[in-house]
Parts: structure tokens; sequence; C-alpha cells
């Protein structure tokens, strides 16, 4: 154990990417929104009316986590749930006027904070860094 280097242990260094990039986003998106939310309202625009488990696949959630994300972002009013015409044992996803306005908002500022998040990178360190997490996730190839 003596060798054991936290600070070069990679599940520990994601982790602290993590928190450090949930805490940029508080300073530059501020209350209105969560990382989390964002990410539920973006999949909702780039698939109107998906089910639930489409959009929980589309941002990498498990159903329930799910669940309670759209309940919340229902309750802010950015969302709305309706009975799927297709399955009316499933849910629609559907933006409200005042989620496109704050997701128009938000993502105008997509740019300065993925600028932050990388602003110890060089553009090429931010482009591999990009391709590594894609491979490691598996979403190339």
């Amino acid at each position: 154990m003596s060798r054991f280097r936290l600070l070069h242990h990679l599940p520990h260094l994601l982790r602290r990417a993590h928190f450090e990039s949930d805490a940029l986003f508080a300073q530059i998106y501020g209350e209105a929104v969560t990382s989390r939310q964002l990410a539920l309202l973006v999949a909702v625009r780039q698939r109107p009316g998906a089910s639930q488990s489409q959009v929980a696949q589309d941002i990498g959630l498990d159903l329930n986590t799910c669940s309670d994300l759209v309940l919340r972002t229902v309750r802010k009013g950015l969302l709305r749930r309706e009975r799927s015409a297709e399955d009316a044992r499933s849910f629609s996803l559907l933006l409200t006027d005042e989620g496109s306005q704050l997701l128009e908002d938000t993502t105008a500022k997509a740019t300065e904070y993925q600028n932050a998040v990388a602003a110890r990178l060089s553009k090429a360190e931010r482009e591999q860094l990009v391709a590594l997490l894609r491979k490691l996730l598996g979403f190339d190839g």
C-alpha cells in the first residue's frame, strides 16, 4: 500500500475533476438549473416527445434517477410530461416555453463553461482528453 499514490489513481482523479466541474458550473450558470437538468433539457430538445427511459439512456442515468430529475424539472416549470399516445404506460417529455428560453440562455454559456473546465489544458490536450474520455465511456468505435 505504500506505493499507492492517490493523486495518480484514475478513479480518484475523475471524481475530483467531476467535483471541480460542478463547482465551475454553479459559478457560470448560477442556481437556475443544475448540470443534470441542463443535460435533460438538451436531450428533450434533441428528441421532443421521447420517453423518460429514452432520455435516461441519452444522458447516462438509470431510470429511477432520471424519473426524479424529470419530476424536479417539471416542478420548476421547465419541462412537461404527457401520456404517450403510443404507450399509455409511459410519458413523453416536452420542453415548456420557459424551459426552451432557459436552454437558449444557458447554452450560450457552454463555450465559457467548457473553457473554464479545461483552462489548464492546451487546445490539443483538451481534444485529446475529450477523445480519451469518449473512448473510456465507449462512445467511439
